[in-house]
């Protein structure tokens, strides 16, 4: 980060997140409201804090969760090349499942902040996808408080085993699979997704070269207990610090199955490695008779059998369940060469929004919210991309070809307005 020498106030403390709370912030062209604590729900943070950093959600005016700007914990400039070149590949482009990964990178220190504000931060911005965390939906389907019929619930299979497929066909390993990280709209119409995947911060790709994964040694995570492939768990246990991870393909089997014949009889806070092997036994034969023979034959990784046995090369690779449950694929995308945030979008601290009133504070309407797939970006078209880009262009550039573009017909038409009244005036 050439023009950004200092990591050390990249960080959000509590302290300085309780004082943007409320506050108006303007990131690139768009505004939004960073949520404000509940007073009656004393004590409760409005931001949401992890190993990896805390997500605090942007509200829209109509006080409706539009987005999440993200901090790290730990700003490393390994971390923040990995962030780069993560946003560098426009993975929200993709496909409409993978909407919620890092948009832009923005920064105060690149527009300013008004004198009241006591700190700078800097921080990546992602799209908010309506819906509930699968953790949050196994516990209301476990206490029979929501329908999750069939046909629902190999929609939520298609929609998981695609977007793990596109990434996987770029070379991208999500690396956190868990109920947590992955939002299921119970509401969703047909041509939305059911379901969608969160936070990346764990991602593993071979293209961002020496930045392909953050290890424990270095403060990475190695995945979520009971999703992770266990040989992962092991090293950790045994204090390996060049633990870290490398496939989704059991984190993705594991919600598979909960996806497939989660009921109130299940533990919802319990991964499939430690329920009852009768249990899940015998809710898999009831599912056997419900399925088709095409999704059993693809599927067959997970039989209760072989389901927490199975090695991570003998399990198929989610491009191979695609294909067995008839899902297409996009075409592969060169990968963008993007290592460091040489430029970012602006952020700007605005005023408490207790004096900012009923302004709308967004140009999307809450129909918008409700479709993110159709949102477009947030920023200028110019500050997608960082300077690194070989496309990137300002402002000033686009001018002078503008310039450039209707010069000659510009000439053209006043020496041919020239010729007309001389024309006319030797006659």
């Amino acid at each position: 980060m050439s023009n950004i020498p200092n990591t050390d106030i990249l960080t959000l403390t509590n302290m300085q997140a309780k004082e943007v709370a409320g506050r108006l912030v303007t990131i690139g062209t768009e505004t939004y409201f960073f949520k404000n604590f509940n007073p009656k729900q004393p004590g409760q943070p409005p931001w949401r804090s992890g190993a990896e950093g805390k997500a605090y959600p942007l509200l829209d005016y109509d006080q409706a969760v539009a987005a999440y700007l993200k901090f790290f914990t730990r700003p490393t400039q390994k971390r923040l090349d990995r962030t780069a070149w993560l946003i560098g590949q426009q993975v929200h482009t993709w496909l409409p499942e993978l909407a919620a990964a890092p948009m832009v990178w923005g920064d105060t220190r690149h527009a300013g902040r008004p004198a009241e504000a006591t700190f700078d931060f800097a921080g990546c911005l992602a799209r908010a996808v309506p819906g509930k965390t699968w953790l949050e939906l196994k516990g209301s389907i476990h206490d029979n408080a929501v329908a999750f019929p069939d046909d629902f619930r190999r929609r939520c299979v298609r929609d998981l085993v695609l977007a793990l497929s596109v990434l996987e066909q770029e070379g991208i390993v999500h690396g956190d699979l868990s109920p947590n990280n992955i939002v299921i709209d119970i509401e969703a119409p047909p041509d939305q997704p059911a379901l969608y995947l969160i936070d990346f911060d764990a991602f593993v790709a071979a293209a961002a070269k020496g930045n392909e994964a953050v290890t424990v040694a270095e403060g990475g995570t190695y995945g979520t207990e009971g999703y992770c492939p266990p040989d992962l768990l092991a090293a950790a246990a045994d204090g390996d610090g060049s633990a870290a991870p490398y496939s989704d393909r059991y984190g993705r089997d594991m919600l598979l199955v909960e996806l497939l014949i989660m009921d109130s009889g299940l533990p919802p806070d319990d991964p499939p490695s430690v329920w009852s092997r009768d249990l899940l036994e015998r809710r898999w034969a009831a599912w056997c008779t419900r399925g088709d023979a095409t999704a059993l034959r693809t599927l067959f990784c997970l039989d209760p059998a072989t389901l927490c046995t199975l090695t991570e090369q003998d399990r198929p690779a989610s491009t191979e369940l695609a294909s067995g449950l008839g899902l297409s694929l996009p075409p592969r995308r060169p990968p963008r060469h993007i290592s460091r945030l040489r430029s970012s979008t602006p952020i700007v601290l605005g005023h408490p929004l207790a004096s900012a009133g009923n302004r709308q504070v967004t140009r999307r309407s809450a129909s918008a919210h409700a479709a993110p797939a159709t949102l477009g970006f947030f920023v200028p078209w110019r500050w997608r991309r960082p300077e690194a880009n070989p496309f990137y262009r300002t402002i000033w550039q686009d001018m002078r070809v503008a310039l450039g573009c209707v010069s000659i017909p510009l000439i053209i038409i006043i020496i041919g307005l020239i010729s007309m009244l001389f024309g006319r005036s030797h006659k």
